[in-house]
Parts: C-alpha cells; structure tokens; sequence
C-alpha cells in the first residue's frame, strides 16, 4: 500500500511542476518519504512549511492524513507496545 502511495504521490508532484495550479514539492516530498529516500523529521519539516493559513483546503487535509497514517500512527503502536509489554 505504501508503494502505491509513493507512485501516487509522485505522479501528483511532477504533475505540481508541470502544472503551476498544484503544489508539487509537497507532494514529491511525500513519495520520497514513502519509497524511504527521506526520513521522517526532514519530511515533517517540509510538510509544515507547506501547511496554508486555510484550514480547510485540500491540500492540507493530505498533509495532515499523511502525518497521522504514516508518522504518528507508527509512534503511538510502538509507544503502546512498550507501555503494555
């Protein structure tokens, strides 16, 4: 699922070069974090970064659901391991 993430991600952040509409370096960030070129605090750096004023667009609603599936969600099942284990 990861693979098809990053392959996602990828293909929307060359269309975001191409096409000044969308934002790419976000999301060429995210496959890169995804196909495991990046590690997680560089990507949460970028990510804020990138984060608008408006709370309520698209592109930050992908950005928070990328935090919590992929950073978040992992430290809070290893925090959660160790606390009962």
């Amino acid at each position: 699922m990861r693979f098809i993430f990053g392959i996602l991600f990828l293909i929307l952040g060359i269309l975001g070069i191409i096409f000044p509409i969308i934002p790419g370096i976000p999301f060429l960030f995210v496959s890169a974090f995804l196909f495991g070129f990046i590690d997680e605090e560089r990507l949460l750096k970028v990510l804020k970064k990138f984060k608008t004023e408006k709370k309520n667009t698209v592109l930050n609603k992908l950005i928070n659901y990328v935090i919590i599936r992929y950073l978040y969600k992992k430290k809070f099942t290893l925090n959660k391991q160790h606390r009962y284990g």
